[in-house]
């Protein structure tokens, strides 16, 4: 499980058990992410991204 999935899960068991439909549907929203891959491909933007702030390439 991605680190987002993970996150969106717990915030929505905190939040038992009245979570709110806004944080169910982030959830649900972060884990369909992980399945199709756009969580993974926004990650690797974001250390691209960083990498090249640094002058590091890649």
């Amino acid at each position: 499980m991605d680190a987002e999935t993970e996150d969106a899960l717990w915030a929505v068991c905190d939040a038992h058990p009245r979570a709110p439909e806004e944080l169910v549907a982030a959830a649900r929203l972060a884990f369909e992410g992980q399945l199709d891959g756009t969580n993974a491909a926004r990650r690797r933007e974001r250390i691209a991204r960083w990498s090249a702030e640094r002058g590091g390439g890649g």
